[in-house]
């Protein structure tokens, strides 16, 4: 299952037409969504358009702030100075370890207030805990829909929104291809938390076993959809961790690297 070379067609991506727009996936991973800041210059770069976006977790952080017009480098810089975990928003009256509600504050001046003015069209990958479905946020109010695609079930409380409850798009849709079914645009897509080959030392405990055979039931459910793409660059980034902001910095230059390798 697992491709030691981790490229899913991304030689395709030199063959993207500028004049033709595209539609972008972003999947979610904590502090790894800064690889897709890569990818987002690496368009640029080449001036191709976007014609939507559709992201879940992470990757609703970057995609709702480039959608609002904020540049990769302050998308960055957002990433380096903020903490994803508040100590002093632990909370102990609510369904998670933190209170999501306080980091709304986070996304002052960074977010537009709806999705219908962001300058690139925003579809947003949350789970609807009560009905037990993906629900893919387009329209109205983009602030809580965000907070909730973020939600990671345990650590974060999950949002209310119209009464019901909504957390983290990762625990059924990760890498949300759906809104662009039958889209006549190309999709491109950026999966940031495609595991790695591993040697048997490096399952020597646990928590190791037990983190990588989670990562391969989350890939097992999404890695058809890579070939339903024009492409998609899956980062290998599974030498850094998804939750500590230190690491922000060599993510982001790793994935600038291994775009700059691959796309000559």
């Amino acid at each position: 299952m697992i491709k030691e070379s981790y490229e899913c067609s991304i030689d395709k991506l030199n063959k993207l037409d500028s004049n033709v727009p595209i539609n972008l996936v972003l999947s979610g991973g904590g502090e790894k969504g800064v690889a897709h800041i890569a990818l987002l210059e690496a368009l640029e770069e080449r001036n191709i358009k976007i014609h939507a976006i559709s992201a879940c977790s992470a990757g609703s952080l970057v995609g709702s702030m480039y959608a609002s017009g904020v540049s990769t480098k302050e998308i960055l810089a957002f990433f380096k100075k903020t903490d994803i975990f508040q100590y002093s928003w632990i909370t102990f009256g609510k369904a998670g370890i933190f209170n999501s509600d306080n980091y709304a504050k986070l996304l002052n001046g960074k977010i537009k207030d709806t999705f219908e003015e962001l300058s690139i069209p925003l579809y947003l990958s949350t789970t609807n805990l009560n009905k037990g479905v993906t629900h893919y946020f387009k329209e109205g109010d983009l602030r809580k829909p965000v907070l909730a695609s973020c939600a990671i079930p345990g650590l974060f409380n999950p949002i209310d929104i119209n009464g019901e409850l909504y957390s983290d798009g990762g625990v059924l849709d990760n890498f949300p291809i759906t809104p662009f079914k039958g889209s006549e645009y190309p999709v491109i897509g950026s999966y940031v938390v495609y595991p790695s080959v591993k040697k048997n030392k490096d399952l020597s405990s646990t928590l190791k076993v037990l983190e990588h055979s989670f990562k391969l039931l989350s890939l097992s459910s999404e890695e058809y959809k890579f070939f339903k793409t024009f492409a998609t660059v899956c980062f290998p980034l599974e030498d850094y961790s998804s939750f500590d902001k230190k690491e922000v910095n060599k993510i982001y230059k790793a994935a600038k690297n291994y775009l700059n390798e691959r796309l000559q």
